[in-house]
């Protein structure tokens, strides 16, 4: 079940962070096309705020799901660290 809910917490991330780098990039289109323009080269005729959107939500996707991928190593590491320890100290303690 553990495995389940960190896939659910990587795909939530992902598809979050795709929103809000969707989102940023259209706003960011909006604001000045130009730089859109200069950055992508879009096709001509192409809606500028909704292909920033698209490579936002993309790019979006990407740094989600690696930042929740490393935040979940993280919380890994430390389960780990907390069993051998646990065990280093079952194996120091005196038998009775």
């Amino acid at each position: 079940m553990t495995f389940l809910r960190y896939f659910l917490s990587v795909l939530g991330a992902a598809i979050l962070a795709a929103l809000v780098g969707g989102a940023f990039a259209a706003l960011l289109a909006v604001l000045s096309p130009e730089f859109v323009k200069g950055l992508f080269s879009p096709a001509e005729g192409t809606s500028i705020p909704r292909y920033a959107a698209a490579v936002g939500a993309i790019w979006g996707v990407f740094l989600g799901t690696g930042v929740m991928g490393f935040c979940l190593g993280l919380v890994t590491l430390v389960q780990v660290a907390r069993v051998l320890a646990r065990k280093h100290s079952d194996e120091d303690s005196p038998a009775k």
